[in-house]
């Protein structure tokens, strides 16, 4: 039977985000036993100016960007299924692959309550930072005082703990503890494939490129160049097209970072990963497939009818 390759991609990614949904649907949280419970019972020695259970924020915090991550990857389904958005795929691949970053730095298994309340801090001083800067240029707005005034509570807290404070006062940029977040392309880099540190960033640029309308971005989806619009300026018109194997390749990034991310937050709230590890095994086998990827599919989906346009 030949399927659709587009409605196939569109298929895994909705399996991913049933898979997250089944589990927490049923809990809402993380699980008693948990890694993430675990560190919680030691809040209290981490309480201060910045919150009562610091440690608990940290755990619980990854949930809204993932789910905002999901929705994204929902409306990624959409434009695949869709008869336009040639272009929007690879831009939503992009801003996919931003905001699992976050989480996925924050859920690293095993680095104790006492790192994740620095990452989650360092996290929260930057959203801090981004957001009293929306009100640059007007009077003293009740914004821009909160988060002057949660920004000073955080340092406090932070030194009381023992935390060092670096670039405190800075005008344009956020103070930060012990070490500032890592850079965009290196967390791309060790979230998407370790092994290969250059495909994470690859995936991130050509998104990027697309999003900010950048000629060589925009010229990937160049067809037709033999049509002459201004002979006398060798004016040519172009067709903009993706085909679905040119774009399994390109938008890769999207079902990797969210497995990545999922991961992660399956291991720390103590979830049962079975309805995952499908998923996820769905997803690989069928984007390498449409991808026409062979080398890595396992013989039974070496067979799969694609018809690859």
């Amino acid at each position: 039977m030949r399927v659709d390759p587009w409605a196939e991609l569109a298929r895994s990614l909705e399996g991913l985000h049933s898979a997250f949904a089944d589990s927490y649907d049923a809990v809402h949280g993380f699980l008693d036993g948990s890694p993430a419970s675990k560190e919680c019972g030691r809040d209290a020695a981490l309480a201060g100016t910045w919150g009562d259970r610091p440690v608990r924020n940290a755990n619980i915090a990854p949930l809204s960007p993932v789910l905002v991550m999901l929705d994204h990857l929902d409306t990624l389904s959409s434009v695949f299924r869709s008869p336009g958005g040639v272009t929007s795929s690879h831009t939503l691949t992009r801003a996919i692959l931003d905001i699992a970053m976050g989480p996925w730095y924050l859920l690293e298994p095993g680095i104790g309550e006492r790192e994740r309340v620095r990452r989650y801090m360092n996290l929260q001083l930057q959203s801090l930072k981004e957001q009293s800067q929306l009100e640059t240029g007007t009077i003293n707005t009740a914004i821009l005082e909160h988060s002057k005034q949660r920004i000073a509570n955080i340092v406090k807290a932070a030194r009381a703990h023992g935390f060092e404070v670096r670039r405190d006062g800075d005008r344009y940029r956020p103070p930060f503890l012990g070490t500032q977040i890592p850079s965009t392309t290196s967390l791309a880099a060790e979230m998407i494939a370790p092994q290969l540190p250059t495909l994470g960033p690859l995936f991130w640029r050509t998104g990027s490129a697309v999003a900010h309308g950048q000629q060589h971005g925009i010229s990937m989806f160049f067809e037709r160049l033999d049509l002459p619009v201004n002979p006398a300026h060798g004016d040519t018109a172009v067709t903009l097209q993706a085909s679905s194997r040119d774009t399994a390749l390109r938008c890769g990034g999207a079902p990797l970072a969210v497995m990545a991310a999922l991961r992660r937050l399956f291991a720390q709230y103590g979830w049962d990963t079975r309805r995952l590890n499908s998923a996820e095994m769905d997803a690989v086998n069928t984007w390498q497939a449409v991808a026409g990827i062979q080398a890595a599919v396992p013989g039974t989906f070496k067979q799969t009818d694609i018809d690859l346009p």
